[in-house]
C-alpha cells in the first residue's frame, strides 16, 4: 500500500467535514488529516493522485501532493 500526502488549503474542521464522507466512502479508515499542518494522507493500493485533487477541488480546497525522498 503507498501512502500520499497533499498539502491542502483547509480551513476549518467544517472542511474535513464535508470531505469525510466520501473519502470514509473510498478509502474507509486509510486516510487521516493533520489539521494543525493541514496535510491529508491517503494509504492506496490504487494510483489515486487526480481523483483526490478532484474530489478536494469540487470542496473548494486545493491540494499540492507532497514527494518525499528516501
Amino acid at each position: 500500500m503507498n501512502m500520499l500526502s497533499f498539502k491542502t488549503s483547509v480551513k476549518s474542521k467544517q472542511d474535513i467535514n464535508s470531505i469525510a464522507p466520501v473519502f470514509n466512502l473510498l478509502f474507509g479508515s486509510n486516510w487521516l488529516f493533520a489539521f494543525e499542518d493541514k496535510i491529508l494522507k491517503v494509504f492506496s493500493s490504487v494510483p489515486c493522485q487526480d481523483m483526490i485533487r478532484s474530489l478536494l477541488k469540487e470542496k473548494g480546497i486545493s491540494a499540492e501532493e507532497l514527494k518525499y525522498a528516501i
